[in-house]
C-alpha cells in the first residue's frame, strides 16, 4: 500500500496541479459587422430609373439611379441663353470703349492743332473751346464704356457661375456608389419623388467583417495591435483569423448583450478584430467567439 501511495502520488499531484495551473485564453463573443455607407438624394425629382436591388453587388463608381433631370436641363438652356446674350453685350461694349478711345485720341490731336494756329492767329478761342469741350465729352463716353464693360464681364461671370450650379445639380441626379460591396437595404422604388437628403440605399462591403469584444484588464493588458486571434462562428469547422485594429483607451462597463470568459468583471476594454471574408461564407450579425493566443 505504501508503495502504491509513493509511485501514485507524485502523479496526482502533478495532474492536480498541472491542469490548475493552465492558463486561459483570453477570448469574447462579439457579432460580425461590415463597413457601410447610406447613399443619400442630394436633389430632388421622380426615381426614372433603378439600377439596384437588395443583395446587388456595386463596386465604386456606379450609378445607382437616375433622377428626372428634365427641370435642371431646360434651366440650364436657359442659362446658356442668358450668357449668349451677356456675350453678345460684351463685344457691343467693347466696340463701343474702342469707338471713344478712338474720339478721345482724334480730339487731343486736334486739340494740338488749334493751339498751335491760335498761336499763330489763325485760330480762334471758341474752336479752342469747342475742341476742349469735346475732348471732355470724348472721355467721360470712354469711362462709361469701360464701366460698362466691367459690369457685363461681372454678369458673364455671375451666369458662368449658375451654369455650374446647375450642371453640378444635374450630376446629383445619378448618383454613384463610394464604395465597393452589396446592396443590404434599399429604401426606395422606381416612380417615387424623392426629396433631398433622403435615404437612397445602404452598402456594405463584406469583403471583410469586424468584431468588437470585451477583455477585463488583465487580458487586455497582454493585447496590441497587429495580434492574431481564431474567429469560431459556431456554424462550422472552420476556425478564421483575426487582426486586432483597434484598442480602446479607457475602460467601460461590461455591456448588457456581451459575455466574456470572465463576466464577473464589471470594467472591460474594447478590442476591435478584422478578418477577411475571402470565400463569403461570413456574414453580417453572425454571432462569433473570438480567441486570443496565449503568448
Amino acid at each position: 500500500m505504501i508503495k502504491f501511495l509513493i509511485i501514485i502520488l507524485p502523479l496526482l499531484l502533478t495532474f492536480m496541479f498541472g491542469c490548475g495551473g493552465e492558463k486561459e485564453n483570453a477570448g469574447g463573443s462579439g457579432i460580425l459587422e461590415a463597413d457601410e455607407i447610406i447613399v443619400s438624394a442630394e436633389t430632388g425629382g421622380r426615381v426614372l430609373q433603378l439600377n439596384f436591388d437588395e443583395g446587388s453587388t456595386v463596386h465604386i463608381g456606379d450609378t445607382l439611379l437616375v433622377i428626372d433631370p428634365s427641370k435642371l436641363i431646360l434651366q440650364f438652356e436657359s442659362v446658356k441663353s442668358m450668357e449668349n446674350v451677356a456675350k453678345a453685350k460684351l463685344v457691343s461694349a467693347e466696340v463701343n470703349l474702342q469707338q471713344a478711345k478712338a474720339s478721345e485720341t482724334f480730339l487731343q490731336n486736334e486739340l494740338k492743332r488749334t493751339s498751335t494756329l491760335l498761336k499763330s492767329g489763325t485760330g480762334t478761342s471758341k474752336q479752342l473751346d469747342q475742341i476742349e469741350h469735346e475732348l471732355t465729352q470724348a472721355k467721360l463716353k470712354a469711362k462709361i464704356a469701360q464701366a460698362n464693360l466691367v459690369t457685363i464681364k461681372a454678369e458673364i461671370e455671375k451666369i458662368q457661375i449658375e451654369a455650374a450650379g446647375v450642371t453640378r445639380t444635374t450630376s446629383d441626379c445619378y448618383p454613384v456608389s463610394s464604395m465597393d460591396g452589396i446592396v443590404t437595404e434599399k429604401y426606395i422604388e422606381q416612380g417615387e419623388f424623392l426629396s433631398p437628403g433622403r435615404p437612397v440605399v445602404k452598402i456594405s462591403n463584406i469583403s471583410s467583417l469586424h468584431v468588437k469584444v470585451y477583455l477585463p484588464s488583465g487580458d487586455f493588458a497582454n493585447i496590441k495591435i497587429g495580434d492574431k486571434a481564431s474567429i469560431d462562428t459556431e456554424a462550422d469547422k472552420e476556425n478564421y483569423t483575426g487582426t486586432v485594429v483597434w484598442t480602446s483607451e479607457e475602460a467601460e462597463f461590461t455591456p448588457k448583450n456581451i459575455q466574456t470568459k470572465k463576466s464577473r468583471a464589471n470594467l472591460v476594454y474594447g478590442v476591435k478584430l478584422k478578418t477577411e471574408n475571402v470565400h463569403g461564407t461570413l456574414k453580417i450579425g453572425m454571432p462569433v467567439y473570438v480567441t486570443f493566443n496565449n503568448e
